[in-house]
């Protein structure tokens, strides 16, 4: 039962155990004192001497000078410049002056920049315009040897006269390569002369023209590549080259429209052409459609009736060539008929594994094409197939 006595922790007196009465607190403080006066004399410890008392402050008017006295209330005329006397005034000024003259300096600099940026601008626009321009003239030249100093050489004079117009067409190419060039030079030239505020409009215009002049003689270019590839005759080849030149001379359709209205219509006339047809086994697409598509163009086939393509007959298909193809009875038939683009073909539907029938109109006659694929496996009725 509590008895609300205290009780010391140390020696179990009638007092708390923080008491200065405890003999236990007396005894420890008399030993730390001991402890502290031994270490004192063996140098351990130090005493702390008594600092010296700090000055006196006095006040001096040379720390604290007096503040100017200003005139808050003189009467100052408004629109008349007053006389500046303070030094920080005119420091100030000084500093106005200075900045003047630096923008100034600054505004003159920049505009000598501009005058040499602007050179060096019509430096490269002119760059340029003489290399698309040489570019252009080599390639005209590389033509005109090809299919003019070519043919007048192996030709009799008399069959020298047809060779004219071609005189014409490569004299009208070598004209165009140097009106480009002269007008080129003249608008690039041009630029010097117009305000800054529209130079770099009048750039860019010239920059997108020579942009479009490389263009077109990379179309040309890349057009006279596909027709040689292809295997076109030199007259196909000359023909599809004036259509292009005619097309990218013109600035706009209706000049190039009227131009050809002006060539007029000429008279059909039925030609006689042989259809090759080419039949093959393929023994898989995915891995010989390659090889199947080299032997197309090798033999210059119009219709290709391919068998046993298998599953992977879509993998590579056939330029130019619109394809039908039917599935097998297993993975590794199937039937496919390629059909050149320039023939109007219609595919007979019907639900016959390996078999593929197709219609083709717009000749002197229809003519179908039927490819089977017939393995050992597969049971046939061709009654099926009769029309």
């Amino acid at each position: 039962m509590c008895k609300n006595e205290p009780k010391c922790a140390q020696c179990d007196g009638n007092h708390h155990s923080l008491d200065s009465q405890c003999q236990v607190i007396k005894e420890y403080k008399d030993q730390l004192k001991e402890d502290v006066e031994d270490a004192i004399q063996k140098g351990f410890l130090q005493r702390l001497s008594l600092q010296e008392k700090s000055p006196v402050f006095e006040l001096c008017d040379q720390d604290f000078p007096p503040l100017t006295t200003s005139d808050n209330h003189s009467k100052k005329q408004w629109n008349i410049a007053q006389p500046r006397t303070s030094d920080t005034e005119k420091a100030f000024e000084s500093i106005n002056d200075n900045l003047a003259k630096l923008i100034d300096s600054n505004k003159r600099l920049e505009n000598k920049v501009d005058l040499l940026s602007s050179s060096m601008k019509t430096v490269t626009l002119d760059t340029q315009l003489h290399q698309a321009v040489l570019a252009d003239t080599i390639n005209i030249m590389k033509d005109f040897i090809q299919y003019f100093i070519r043919a007048t050489l192996i030709s009799s004079k008399s069959d020298r006269v047809s060779l004219v117009p071609v005189e014409n067409e490569f004299y009208n190419r070598f004209h165009v390569a140097s009106s480009r060039l002269i007008n080129g030079f003249q608008l690039n030239h041009q630029v010097q002369l117009i305000p800054t505020s529209h130079n770099n409009n009048i750039v860019q215009t010239d920059q997108q023209s020579s942009s479009i002049y490389n263009s077109t003689q990379n179309a040309k270019d890349e057009a006279m590549h596909r027709l040689i590839t292809w295997n076109f005759s030199t007259k196909d080849q000359k023909l599809v080259i004036s259509l292009l030149d005619e097309w990218y001379s013109g600035r706009t359709l209706n000049t190039v429209l009227e131009e050809w209205e002006k060539v007029g219509i000429s008279s059909l006339r039925k030609q006689k052409e042989y259809l090759k047809i080419l039949c093959y086994n393929v023994e898989g697409w995915g891995t010989r459609a390659v090889e199947a598509i080299d032997l197309v163009y090798k033999v210059q086939a119009s219709i290709c009736i391919f068998t046993e393509v298998g599953e992977l007959w879509n993998t590579c298909r056939l330029p130019h060539f619109n394809t039908f193809y039917q599935k097998g009875t297993n993975k590794n038939g199937g039937v496919c008929i390629a059909v050149g683009k320039h023939l109007k073909a219609t595919r007979i539907e019907i639900n016959i594994p390996n078999t593929v029938i197709i219609d083709i109109t717009g000749l002197s006659e229809p003519v179908r094409i039927i490819g089977i694929y017939w393995p050992t496996s597969q049971q046939r009725d061709l009654d099926e197939i009769q029309p």
